[in-house]
C-alpha cells in the first residue's frame, strides 16, 4: 500500500471536507469510535499504485507511554487496518471518478485550476496529491 490513500466511497464532496478524503499514513489521530465510523470503517481507498483498500479496523499501539502522553497532539493514535480487495483503478478510472467529484464543488479558481492540473496529471500519484 503506498500512501496517500484517497477515499473513493465518498460519492459526492464538500469543499468543507476535502482534507478528510485523503490520508497521508496509517494513523488515525483519535480515539473517537464516530470519527472512525465517519471517515474510514468499511470505506474504500485508493493508492498511489490504483490498488483498491477497505478499511476494517483500527488497531491500539502497544508502547504504554502513548498512554501517559496522550495530551500531547499527535501522540495518540491507533493504527488503520486495512484489506487489499484485489481490485485497481486505471489512471483514467481515477481521473474520471475526481474531476466529477471536482466539477460538483462550487466553481471558481480553485476548481478549474485543480481540473487543469488532473487532466495533466500522469498516473494515480500525481492525481491524488492533486
Amino acid at each position: 500500500m503506498t500512501f496517500p490513500l484517497l477515499n473513493i466511497s465518498t460519492k459526492k464532496w464538500n469543499s468543507e471536507d476535502l482534507t478528510d478524503y485523503i490520508i497521508f499514513d496509517e494513523f488515525i489521530y483519535t480515539d473517537k469510535e464516530a470519527i472512525f465510523n465517519e471517515l474510514y470503517r468499511n470505506k474504500l481507498f485508493i493508492d498511489c499504485n490504483g490498488r483498491i483498500y477497505k478499511a476494517l479496523k483500527k488497531a491500539e499501539l502497544n508502547e504504554k507511554w502513548r498512554n501517559w502522553l496522550r495530551f500531547i497532539p499527535n501522540i495518540w493514535k491507533r493504527e488503520v487496518i486495512f484489506k487489499s480487495t484485489g481490485d485497481s483503478w486505471t489512471v483514467e478510472e481515477l481521473r474520471k471518478f475526481i474531476l466529477e467529484r471536482v466539477s460538483e464543488l462550487k466553481p471558481d479558481k480553485q476548481t478549474y485550476e485543480w481540473k487543469e492540473q488532473l487532466k495533466r496529471a500522469k498516473n494515480h500519484s500525481e492525481l491524488i496529491y492533486g
